[in-house]
């Protein structure tokens, strides 16, 4: 069950989108940390657009620009209306939804009876829309928000009933969402008006009387620095004559090298930074990422200020933040130490992220991945009830998430068993299409043996395509299969997206078994600096025990590609890149590709769209 803060008595559990941008129709379940993962232009940031459109301090203007367009459609037609929902449920003190609102609460009092509903089994919640629909009347775009008369299933939610009555100010006021992207810089803050810094250093919290005694000393200091400058004398002097200029009647000037009042101490506030050992420095001659990150601390002192002024005066207030890329400008070191610093901000947070170092700390069932699907784009979320085995979510998180954190990233992800296909597969998928696995946004996985259902289960939950490369002998055969069955699909011989070598065969034996000895042995003398070394393992290893103690016999009749064998087994991470490089240099453009290596690129191929690159 998710467990979300408690500071405010209440959280928004789900947001729907209809209509924004490339958000046809998503609905996000919001945990009280939801990190928001997907590849660029997938919707993340027009999903934290929206929220901050529906609930964000200081409310962005929605306009035509953000209706969604079809495809082929040059502008929206007018009957198309951009709507959010949002849904807020009541949250106990042990962090746990709770069925009512506590009786006489903040709440309660503030949204009344239009603003608290009751779904099917009694349990109230509140419902708010946030509508953009174009007025015949105005002959412009309107902004509405309304409290929702109901909940509708998600298959058809936008015909909801809403009251007549807009939310007011005050009944919205509360729920402001705070949005950060990802050009927040301290040192811009330090001097934008409206910025965290400057909300909370406009009223510095003191008493009239020490104002006037700190002006009053601030006044002396100007006086003095003044009367010993000679430079500043001389420039009061020539200002004197603004007076005639102006009006007869004009005051005098006076030049003020430190500001007079204390509320214009903080337009002129700098911060200095120093590390251990060094000189201390303002943070404009810092890089981004420390101005960056100040920033976020920045915040999160505001966010707790707030809530403290809130409570004080007996009023509350849900503290949420849309946060955009908080890696930004920082080493992944500092990536992972900023999920830390992120998860200690009060109040709820929605977190967009490209990075696997922030989003590997995620807990899974926080995790929502964005993908753009002819155009639109879809939301897909962890359900963990599916892990029935104790270790399943442990190996998830462990062997996956916080290892393999980029593919949760990825456009499709092929898996394999070992360190040869690691360091060979990508060298050929570049010849083959002409672009490195990369650019193109794959991943490839070594497993590291065949416990692929991790891998496997995760790809299939988030709808990443996968694909698997497996070795054809006997033992890892029927473990894959048996994942595979886990997982609800067909074994690997009737599974479409599955490629393995012939019974018994693996790598290194089908090379042999397709004919590339010559190539082999260019790359054992590639990797040993020799032009003779499958010669000289012979020689060196002929008669001597190998593995499991069988004695070596590279001299009878199949004795090279025995030996060719051993050494390629033996020097696996070696060999593998020289193995394809050299047959991927071939003259013959047939050869280029082994047989079942060409099969699983043509697979990737047809499900991507991708064509072979002829050069």
């Amino acid at each position: 069950m998710t467990v979300y803060g408690t500071e405010s008595g209440i959280a928004i559990t789900t947001a729907r989108v209809h209509s924004f941008r490339s958000l046809a129709n998503v609905e996000v379940d919001l945990t009280d940390l939801t990190v928001i993962i997907g590849a660029n232009n997938a919707g993340k940031t027009s999903f934290l657009d929206a929220l901050f459109a529906a609930v964000g301090s200081g409310r962005k203007s929605l306009g035509s620009d953000d209706v969604r367009l079809a495809p082929g459609e040059a502008t929206a037609p007018k009957a198309r209306q951009i709507t959010i929902d949002l849904m807020l449920r009541p949250v106990g003190d042990d962090g746990k939804v709770t069925d009512r609102y506590p009786e006489g609460s903040f709440w309660t009092s503030v949204w009344g009876t239009p603003g608290i509903a009751n779904d099917d089994d009694f349990n109230e919640f509140t419902p708010i829309r946030t509508t953009l629909k174009w007025s015949d009347m105005k002959g412009e775009y309107v902004v509405e928000r309304k409290f929702l008369k109901e909940w509708k299933p998600f298959a058809d939610w936008t015909t909801a009933a809403t009251h007549e009555r807009a939310l007011s100010a005050a009944q919205m006021e509360p729920l402001a969402l705070h949005y950060v992207d990802a050009k927040r810089d301290l040192d811009d803050d330090l001097r934008r008006p409206g910025s965290f810094w400057r909300k909370m250093t406009e009223d510095l919290g003191l008493s009239d009387a020490d104002i006037a005694a700190m002006e009053g000393t601030l006044s002396a200091i100007n006086q003095e620095i003044v009367d010993k400058s000679d430079v500043l004398k001389h420039l009061k002097e020539n200002l004197s004559g603004l007076q005639t200029l102006v009006s007869a009647d004009s005051g005098g000037v006076d030049i003020a090298p430190v500001a007079r009042k204390l509320r214009d101490l903080s337009k002129g506030v700098d911060v200095s930074f120093s590390t251990t050992g060094s000189q201390s420095f303002p943070l404009a001659r810092h890089g981004m990422g420390t101005r960056s990150l100040a920033s976020l601390l920045v915040f999160r002192a505001y966010t707790s200020w707030r809530h403290n002024q809130a409570t004080k005066g007996g009023d509350n207030v849900h503290s949420m933040l849309a946060l955009e890329e908080p890696e930004s400008h920082l080493h992944p070191q500092a990536q992972r130490s900023l999920f830390a610093h992120i998860k200690a901000i009060p109040g709820q947070r929605i977190v967009s992220t490209h990075s696997p170092y922030f989003a590997g700390q995620a807990q899974l069932e926080d995790l929502r991945l964005f993908i753009k699907r002819g155009g639109d784009t879809v939301v897909t979320r962890l359900d963990l009830s599916s892990l029935t085995e104790p270790n399943d979510i442990r190996k998830l998180q462990e062997t996956v998430i916080d290892t393999r954190g980029d593919l949760l990233f990825s456009r499709g992800v092929v898996l394999f068993e070992g360190q040869t296909e690691e360091q060979a597969l990508p060298i050929w998928a570049q010849k083959y299409w002409g672009a490195s696995i990369h650019e193109l946004g794959f991943c490839f996985v070594r497993t590291n043996g065949t416990d692929y259902f991790p891998f496997l289960w995760l790809a299939k939950a988030l709808q990443i395509p996968w694909y698997i490369f497996a070795d054809g002998e006997a033992v890892p055969v029927k473990q894959l299969d048996a994942a595979l069955n886990k997982a609800g699909e067909p074994n690997s011989a009737n599974c479409q997206n599955v490629v393995v070598y012939p019974p018994g065969m693996n790598f290194e034996s089908q090379l042999i078994s397709e004919g590339y000895m010559a190539e082999i042995e260019q790359a054992l003398n590639t990797m040993g600096g020799t032009k003779t070394y499958l010669d000289d393992y012979i020689a060196e290893l002929d008669g001597l025990k190998g593995k499991k103690g069988v004695i070596r016999d590279y001299k009878s009749a199949g004795g090279r590609e025995r030996a060719a064998f051993d050494a390629m087994s033996g020097a696996k991470t070696s060999v593998s890149k020289h193995l394809g490089h050299v047959i991927t240099s071939v003259t013959d453009p047939a050869r280029r590709f082994p047989t079942k290596i060409k099969a699983l690129f043509e697979i990737i191929g047809a499900a991507h769209g991708l064509t072979k690159d002829n050069d």
